[in-house]
């Protein structure tokens, strides 16, 4: 069952838990990971952005929550959608449009892709713009899905090797 996660209850993983910062109630992969602490909603994040702008983010944050267990993370700038870790997020939101982000564990060159950014060998934070819900596609739809492995933390699994 498919269902808007809270932040009492994290998405399973057979890792360590999740971390929860004892000021604002994040959580995070990683034990006293820097943060902005801050108690936002995404009703804050889209009020006063009007009706399309609101229809667009539902549209978006549907899709996102239909890939299993995932907290949402509003933020005073964006609203992240996080597994073990944020995996995509809407950065911003206007009336005529959805600026988001994937993090894939590849760069993928794709024309939709605004900007790409390699944070590390093993995550990049692709960028793209969404202006009508019809430009959620089986593409984009993709793309979230690969990122919620990367929220969840598959690409860091490593092969063990045998040591002669």
């Amino acid at each position: 069952m498919n269902r808007r996660s809270s932040a009492t209850d994290p998405p399973r993983s057979k890792t360590r838990p999740l971390w929860r910062c004892p000021k604002c109630s994040r959580q995070f992969a990683n034990r006293n990971q820097e943060h902005s602490c801050g108690k936002y909603t995404v009703e804050e994040f889209i009020s006063g952005k009007g009706p399309e702008a609101e229809s667009l983010y539902r549209a978006f944050e549907k899709l996102v929550l239909s890939l299993g267990p995932i907290l949402l993370a509003p933020a005073k700038t964006r609203v992240g959608f996080q597994a073990r870790m944020i995996f995509a997020a809407v950065n911003q939101l206007t009336r005529s449009k959805l600026n988001a982000h994937v993090v894939l564990a590849r760069a993928l060159s794709c024309p939709r892709f605004t900007k790409i950014e390699d944070i590390s060998p093993r995550n990049h934070v692709h960028h793209f713009t969404i202006r009508d819900v019809r430009e959620l596609d089986d593409e984009v739809t993709a793309w979230l899905r690969e990122a919620y492995q990367v929220g969840l933390q598959q690409h860091l699994s490593r092969k063990k090797s045998v040591k002669d």
